[in-house]
């Protein structure tokens, strides 16, 4: 039978997750008992609240296990748009705000959507080790503008003019 994979569209041809790289290195440096502060996958060195899991068991046994809405379900948008408004002094409403599983998913969502063959995506460096393998998912190239301690790694206005091509 064929192969009816195609392993040369965009993410056939993506590298391996330098993040979870990086968390398998420290998981096996801390197994040989060696002191490791792991700021890679972002996972706490330290078990979830009980108040949280207490949460967790009540709403499944509530029978809360299906499918949210894509955007999250309406009573966590409302709470988060009024944390904002109290704590953060940004006035939003619930429809504006969206809910998802973590920023890489959030980041990857929006460059899949917006950008794909003969775009190019300008990343100021230092970046996140995940961004340009999101860029190459979708198609596009990666253009790296190299950022200074001293100018507290921000892009200078003159270094993004210079990487805009056509």
């Amino acid at each position: 039978m064929d192969n009816i994979c195609n392993t040369t569209g965009f993410m056939g041809g993506l590298q391996p997750s330098a993040t979870l790289a990086i968390t398998s290195k420290a998981k096996a440096m801390k197994a040989q008992g060696i002191d490791i502060c792991s700021m890679s996958a972002g996972e706490p060195d330290f078990d979830t609240p009980q108040m949280i899991k207490d949460a967790a068991i009540e709403a499944l046994q509530a029978g809360k296990t299906g499918y949210t809405p894509a955007a999250g379900i309406p009573e966590l948008r409302q709470a988060i748009a009024e944390k904002f408004g109290r704590e953060n002094g940004i006035e939003t409403t619930a429809a504006q705000v969206i809910v998802a599983p973590g920023a890489k998913f959030s980041v990857f969502s929006a460059i899949a959507a917006l950008c794909g063959p003969g775009d190019e995506v300008i990343i100021p460096a230092p970046y996140w080790v995940s961004y340009p393998e999101m860029v190459n998912a979708a198609g596009a190239k990666v253009v790296v503008v190299q950022t200074t301690a001293e100018n507290n790694f921000e892009m200078a206005p003159a270094d993004l003019e210079a990487a805009v091509t056509d």
